[in-house]
């Protein structure tokens, strides 16, 4: 019962990650572009927000339900061992590790860097030098917003891909029978 509630939460945080990234970064995004700026920032404003809230739970939900299968299956103990990662479970493993660091590195440098740039709050006395970069700078983090959103995306469905090979062994099958 455990073993497949963890399972079943884990696979629901990786279905909503990609979910929303593909519904972001594929569908609203483009069409923000058809209705005017400032409606446009107020609604990406007030998405963004609850957005960053969603994808912050899926992203502290995998490892916390990752770790919890890997103890659950013995494999704890694997992830000292540099030999574990030559198979193609644990191979499999490290490289839906690395998706999910990268991913969470994007997360953060779009969450805590970029976005307060392109929500720029100016002070009621703001000179005008300051609107002036403050919306400058707004496009360019705009366009890096839309990239990481863009990588995040297709790491997520290659993730939730490699997820399917640890169901069955990992990425050269029969090397390390899944524990699943």
């Amino acid at each position: 019962m455990i073993n497949s509630l963890t399972i079943g939460l884990h696979v629901l945080c990786a279905g909503i990650f990609v979910g929303a990234n593909v519904f972001l970064d594929f569908l609203l995004t483009p069409r923000l572009e058809l209705i005017p700026p400032g409606q446009a920032a107020r609604l990406g404003d007030r998405l963004g927000v609850d957005f960053a809230r969603l994808i912050w739970a899926t992203l502290i939900g995998l490892p916390a339900t990752g770790l919890l299968m890997l103890l659950r299956f013995g494999l704890w103990g694997d992830l000292v061992d540099y030999q574990f990662y030559l198979t193609g479970y644990g191979s499999a493993l490290l490289f839906m590790i690395v998706i999910w660091l990268t991913v969470t590195v994007n997360g953060a440098i779009l969450t805590f860097y970029l976005r307060p740039r392109v929500i720029v709050k100016l002070p009621y006395d703001a000179t005008r030098q300051e609107i002036e970069d403050k919306r400058n700078a707004a496009p360019d983090a705009a366009a890096w917003m839309r990239r990481l959103a863009r990588y995040n995306a297709i790491a997520g469905m290659v993730g939730v891909m490699v997820g399917g090979f640890l169901r069955f062994g990992g990425f050269f099958e029969g090397t390390l029978g899944s524990p699943w």
